[in-house]
């Protein structure tokens, strides 16, 4: 009959913490497209979250296996976006930063971060090519009033596409909560 050692049960929770985190990390970094974020970027955010420890950049930095300057330039736009915060620890003068652990907020920032990067600079564009239209038809023979009309009509409808979204979006993403609610809304149609 076999022998069955018995496992050390610290050991083996440490191995697969372990494993789990480098698949979340991994997970995280794949899906940084969908996000508009670089793939460093997620995977430093991935190891805040799903740790959810504050860690020093050096402490990321090994983590990870990337250079301090990468780590502190994505720490930082993580910063400003509000995904991640610095803290500090009691008797150590490094900064430590650690994630949001709000799924509802973390996505609610990235979507506003996202619309303020994308949607913004779109809609910006297209009422500067609203008004540059407009300056044209005062001037424009009937030949190209047809032309332009339909560039009118074209860059109308798209800014009123876009001015809707832009509305439902104000709406939902004022707070944490307005994600939640547009979620749970949308689940519900049949």
């Amino acid at each position: 009959m076999k022998s069955t050692k018995p496992k050390n049960s610290v050991n083996d929770a440490k191995e697969v913490y372990s494993l789990v985190e480098q698949r979340f990390i991994e997970l995280w970094g794949d899906m940084s497209s969908w996000w508009g974020v670089s793939r460093t970027m997620a995977e430093i955010h991935g190891l805040l979250f799903i740790t959810s420890t504050p860690h020093s950049a050096e402490d990321i930095q090994n983590s990870l296996g990337i250079s301090r300057g990468n780590v502190s330039m994505n720490i930082r736009t993580l910063v400003e976006w509000g995904l991640v915060r610095r803290v500090r620890k009691r008797g150590d003068r490094r900064d430590y930063y650690e994630s949001l652990t709000d799924v509802w907020e973390m996505f609610t920032v990235l979507a506003s971060q996202r619309k303020r990067r994308e949607i913004d600079p779109i809609v910006k564009t297209l009422k500067q090519c609203r008004i540059d239209l407009a300056n044209l038809e005062q001037t424009s023979s009937k030949k190209e009033a047809l032309t332009t009309g339909h560039h009118v009509q074209r860059v109308e409808e798209l800014l009123g596409f876009l001015l809707t979204v832009e509305k439902v979006a104000e709406h939902f993403f004022k707070n944490n909560e307005g994600l939640r609610e547009a979620m749970q809304l949308l689940a519900h149609i049949d």
